[in-house]
């Protein structure tokens, strides 16, 4: 019997015929002197390659970006150094893909320009020491995957976030929100999947109220001081918004802290939140998975588990409850597996698709199941650049076996 393999890569490669545009300090032509002079010549297609300077100094140059280019290393797996914010102006099918930054002060932000998801932007394999991905404009579809934010956090109204590691517990933001506003075209999938994130007092690890976007909340390690998760939003009709495997604690606080609050949910939106570990080190009044008056939607909660030390375990009233449990202690190492948690282990949705990836039972927490965190940290350490598959989780003999990766290259 034959089965067939098919594996379709997504990549970050704009143009055959695109030119290597050189930076180089103290270069001979036709290298330039700075990224502004490279980025000034380049068209549609470029790629600005990047030479460090000596000692690894960084470029220190704000760049306006206002073609569809890609900004890269040198060298293949390292990183190019640079200070300075780099500004993204829109356009319809403009694509820019930055792979290997690391900023040592400067972000990545949006102008103005273009139509509703009409500009690409992927932000891949970067570093940023202070600085934020502020892309929250609907003209933009953004993919941010395995950056690094030691002071920084993520906005985008579209798009993806995967394997990131943020610390925004010094700002006054988001560790990552999603704020699309545009209604009335096709759905789309969301994926904030695999992320370490970090939050401060009185902002969420991660923050949701988006149209148009099917929201895939998986496998985060969260660590807040007011909310790990807010959904405040979601118009996917008869859709399933997932928020599963993702382990919560609220480390700190100023007043109630909730692990997971489902607010003012459309109507008509379907969520199910299942397999999710919830606990915490904070003093104060908390509540596990806390539901809000003002939601409309259809809100499943089933094989989560919240700490016995947090004081409202899962509020009333949601659509469906089932195999969650709220009398046993959960407590984690400092990298988010467990280091007490007996009701976790295999303690999440028995269903064989759902098992993890030593085909046991399907764990809690961000390190259950196929989706587990270990899976994006760290993403890419070598030729293989895919960091995301779709599959189907049933394989029937004789049939086609198709899988959709999702991936990047120079």
């Amino acid at each position: 019997m034959r089965s067939i393999l098919t594996l379709l890569v997504l990549s970050g490669t704009l143009s055959t015929f695109a030119t290597d545009r050189i930076v180089e300090e103290f270069g001979q032509s036709p290298a330039y002197a700075n990224i502004t002079a490279a980025v000034a010549a380049a068209v549609d297609g470029d790629r600005i390659i990047v030479k460090n300077r000596a000692g690894n100094i960084p470029w220190i140059e704000n760049i306006a970006v206002n073609a569809s280019l890609q900004f890269l290393s040198f060298a293949n797996d390292d990183f190019f150094y640079v200070q300075g914010t780099y500004t993204i102006t829109g356009s319809a099918g403009r694509e820019v893909t930055i792979i290997g930054m690391r900023n040592t002060s400067g972000s990545v932000a949006f102008a103005t320009g273009g139509g509703v998801r009409g500009t690409s932007v992927r932000l891949i394999d970067s570093y940023f020491v202070n600085g934020s991905v502020a892309l929250n404009s609907n003209n933009v579809q953004s993919d941010i995957v395995g950056c690094t934010f030691l002071n920084g956090a993520i906005s985008i109204n579209y798009g993806n976030v995967v394997g990131c590691d943020i610390d925004s517990s010094t700002l006054n933001d988001e560790g990552i929100s999603i704020t699309g506003t545009a209604s009335g075209f096709p759905l789309d999938t969301c994926a904030i999947i695999g992320n370490k994130i970090k939050s401060i007092v009185g902002y969420e690890g991660i923050f949701s109220s988006s149209e148009g976007q099917v929201l895939h909340i998986r496998n985060n390690y969260i660590q807040h001081g007011w909310m790990g998760i807010e959904a405040y939003a979601g118009n996917a009709t008869g859709v399933q918004n997932l928020i599963w495997n993702n382990t919560i604690i609220a480390y700190t606080g100023q007043f109630t802290t909730y692990g997971i609050s489902m607010a003012n949910t459309n109507t008509g939106s379907v969520w199910e939140v299942m397999n999710n570990a919830v606990t915490r080190t904070w003093t104060g009044t908390n509540r596990g998975i806390n539901k809000d008056s003002g939601n409309q939607g259809q809100i499943n909660v089933y094989f989560n588990h919240v700490s016995n030390n947090v004081g409202t375990p899962i509020s009333a009233g949601f659509t469906f409850e089932s195999n969650n449990t709220i009398d046993q202690l959960i407590t984690l190492n400092t990298d988010g597996t467990f280091l007490n948690a007996l009701a976790c282990i295999d303690g999440g949705n028995p269903a064989p698709v759902l098992s993890d990836l030593d085909l046991t039972p399907g764990d809690a927490g961000s390190y259950g199941g196929s989706y587990a965190l270990t899976n994006f940290h760290p993403l890419h350490t070598g030729a293989a650049r895919v960091y995301l598959t779709g599959h189907p989780f049933n394989v029937r003999s004789g049939a086609t076996l198709r899988v959709k990766g999702v991936a990047f290259d120079r």
